[in-house]
């Protein structure tokens, strides 16, 4: 019901769950209503020019320069599955694929090389559409270091759009408020969940991360090559980790924050606990700061003091250029639910010649076939055929025709008017030792044939008779 757009900026708490930060609509999302948003958002945050922040969003053009005019400083990422959306679209196949994962994933940038020369062996049409998207925006590559994200995706924004599917089909005033209430709501629960943790104990969901690690690092052997230094080995795969600088040659543990499998495999190599070596942002006293402030809560609309600012409407209906959509846009990874198989690669071949590159319907063959027997049956003095049926509706007609004139060939179908009988005549012919009936009908029109019943019944009592034989065809 609430035509227009709904902005939102989502973070991150210390436990790797959504944080709702602001939300606002608008009547269309271009580059001046981002801009408006994200000062509001600059002034609320006191951002001031983004340094040491990350901010990821999709590929949206209105975006990406309202944050180049806001955020010089910023780290912006683009969310690698909108990116493989529309790599998708002009290169699709699992092969592909896969090999943009590998490369999205990469942690250093020789990971990262040895991908993408995959991908151009492959097609280097494709390999010039990805580095036009600038990979530093969507590879793990590329990222800084020490803002304790390595997501390469925007599954958070998406995860709150799904909460509040349902509300945003409510007017303006209910949605906003059925959104206040969620967030309300969810900061108090997450409150008093996150009340029953030690001060200084690592967060549930980042205990489990490095849970996945320690399983991991039984594949990986750990040489020591000085005080707190080592290298881990994995067949070809080799890094160096230095655990007094908390650094690893993969990167990966100055992204997350909490370690990789090589720092892992390391330090249960020197027999020290993995946990004390997590960045301070998991441990629950962050946690418990980031929720100390709560939404308050409100009286209803009758409570509301009245004011002389003019009340928030939904923004004006737009109409789009070209033929309204009905369906809903599917996405390229998205299945069709069509019941239909579809024919694509698939070779045609003749069901006659059995030749591929064409069908019994334009078959050469078959068009000479039926020529010659139309010629054939010319010369016999069948007459002329519109057409040639084939298998069982041609043996049906043959059956038909002989039951009409069977034990009968001198007189076949007529019409009796009491004193004569008009009618037409039938013979019998043989073809390949078959009998086939063949009924010669004359080419009388049916109203003529009524006009002379007509006039049979009118001079019945010999008045207004002029012909002795009335029904006489000839």
């Amino acid at each position: 019901m609430c035509t227009g757009q709904l902005l939102c900026a989502v973070g991150r708490d210390g436990n790797n769950h959504i944080y709702p930060i602001a939300w606002a609509v608008v009547c269309v999302e271009n580059k001046d209503n981002w801009k408006w948003f994200l000062e509001n958002l600059q002034e609320d945050l006191h951002l001031e020019g983004g340094f040491g922040n990350t901010l990821m969003s999709d590929q949206h053009k209105g975006i990406i320069e309202a944050v180049k005019d806001l955020f010089p400083e910023i780290e912006h990422r683009q969310c690698a599955r909108h990116v493989l959306s529309n790599f998708k679209k002009k290169f699709p196949g699992a092969q592909y694929e896969k090999l943009f994962w590998k490369a999205c994933k990469a942690s250093t940038e020789p990971l990262f090389n040895s991908a993408m020369k995959e991908i151009q062996m492959i097609s280097p049409a494709a390999y010039v559409h990805l580095m036009g998207r600038n990979p530093n925006s969507w590879s793990r590559a590329f990222f800084q270091i020490g803002r304790g994200c390595d997501a390469v995706e925007n599954g958070l924004s998406e995860s709150f759009n799904n909460v509040i599917l349902d509300v945003r089909k409510k007017p303006i005033i209910s949605m906003l408020e059925d959104i206040r209430l969620y967030v309300m709501q969810r900061m108090c629960s997450l409150r008093q969940k996150g009340s029953g943790w030690g001060h200084f104990d690592v967060c549930p969901n980042i205990r489990l991360a490095i849970n996945e690690l320690k399983i991991q690092q039984r594949y990986w052997q750990v040489l020591p090559s000085g005080l707190n230094t080592f290298e881990t080995r994995n067949l070809g795969e080799s890094y160096g980790v230095d655990l007094e600088k908390k650094t690893c040659t993969c990167r990966i543990w100055q992204m997350n924050g909490y370690g990789c499998v090589h720092s892992v495999a390391a330090i249960s190599y020197v027999n020290r606990d993995v946990e004390a070596f997590v960045d301070p942002l998991y441990r629950a006293c962050f946690y418990m700061n980031t929720y100390k402030y709560s939404i308050g809560s409100m009286n209803g609309s009758a409570m509301w003091p009245p004011t002389d600012y003019i009340p928030p409407l939904p923004p004006l209906k737009r109409k789009m250029p070209g033929r309204p959509i009905t369906k809903r846009k599917r996405d390229s990874t998205e299945v069709s639910g069509s019941h239909r198989v579809s024919k694509a690669g698939k070779k045609m071949v003749c069901g006659v010649c059995k030749k591929s590159g064409h069908n019994k319907s334009t078959c050469d063959a078959v068009s000479k076939a039926q020529k010659s027997q139309v010629k054939k049956r010319k010369a016999e003095g069948e007459g002329e055929t519109s057409a040639l049926k084939k298998g069982k509706g041609q043996g049906q007609r043959a059956k038909g025709e002989k039951r009409k004139g069977e034990g009968d060939t001198g007189s076949g179908i007529g019409f009796k008017t009491g004193e004569g009988e008009c009618g037409s005549t039938s013979g019998v012919t043989k073809k390949n030792g078959k009998e086939v009936g063949t009924l010669k009908l004359r080419k009388t029109s049916e109203r003529i044939l009524k006009k002379k019943l007509a006039k049979k019944v009118a001079g019945k009592n010999g008045e207004g008779d002029t012909s002795s034989k009335p029904m006489d065809l000839d």
